[in-house]
C-alpha cells in the first residue's frame, strides 16, 4: 500500500485516465478473466506476437540458467570463509530472483489470480517491457559480480552476458518498436474486479 493506504497506479490496472500509465505500461481496463483480450485466464495479452512470446521464452530459459548457477555456486562451497558467505548470500539472491522472473513469466502464459496479485503489488516493475529489461540488466551485473570459482566461472559469465543481452533486447523492443510494445499487456488474473 502506498501513502494514506492507497495502492499505486501500477498495482491496479485501469485506474489512470490516460492512454498509458506513468511507468510506460499500457493502461488496461478491468476485464473478465475469460475475455479474449486477456488470452484467457487473465494471462498477458500479446502471446500471438512471436517477438513477445520469444522474449518470454528467453526469460524462462534465463530464469532456469540463473537458478542453476545459484544452486551450483552453493554446492561448490569448500570452506566457510567470509568470501564463501558473501557468495552464498549472492547465490541465494540469484535463486530468489530467478524464481521471481519464472513466476512472472508463468503468469503471462497462464494467470493464477492469487500469485498474480502478490507479484503485481510487490514487483510491479516486471509488468512492463522496459521495467523487465532494466531488471534483467540489474540481474546481469549481479551474475557477473559472483565470485571467481573456476568450477562455475564459465556458467557465471554466460549467464551474466545472456541476461545483459536479453535485457538490452527488451529495452530495444520497448524504445524502437512501439507497435510490438503496445501489443504487450501484463497479466490481469485476480484483478478483474478492481475498479
Amino acid at each position: 500500500m502506498g501513502k494514506g493506504g492507497v495502492d499505486p497506479d501500477w498495482a491496479n490496472p485501469g485506474t489512470t485516465g490516460g492512454a498509458t500509465e506513468s511507468a510506460g505500461v499500457p493502461a488496461s481496463s478491468p476485464v473478465a478473466a475469460d475475455s479474449p483480450t486477456t488470452g484467457g485466464g487473465g494471462a498477458g495479452k500479446g502471446r500471438d506476437s512471436w517477438v513477445l512470446a520469444g522474449l518470454s521464452i528467453l526469460d524462462i530459459c534465463l530464469a532456469g540458467l540463473m537458478a542453476t548457477l545459484g544452486v551450483l555456486t552453493i554446492l561448490t562451497f569448500r570452506s566457510f570463509s567470509p568470501s564463501d558467505f558473501s557468495e552464498g548470500f549472492l547465490a541465494g539472491y540469484m535463486i530468489i530472483f530467478a524464481c521471481l522472473l519464472f513466476a512472472y513469466e508463468m503468469m503471462w502464459w497462464s494467470g493464477v489470480p492469487s500469485v498474480n496479485k502478490v507479484l503485481r503489488k510487490n514487483f510491479g516493475f516486471l509488468y512492463g517491457i522496459k521495467g523487465k529489461g532494466l531488471y534483467l540488466i540489474f540481474v546481469a551485473f549481479l551474475c557477473l559480480g559472483l565470485g571467481n570459482d573456476k568450477s562455475v566461472q564459465t556458467l557465471t559469465y554466460v549467464t551474466g552476458v545472456a541476461f545483459l543481452v536479453v535485457g538490452i533486447l527488451h529495452i530495444v523492443v520497448a524504445l524502437f518498436h512501439p507497435d510490438v510494445s503496445m501489443q504487450y499487456q501484463a497479466p490481469t488474473a485476480g484483478l478483474e474486479n478492481i475498479v
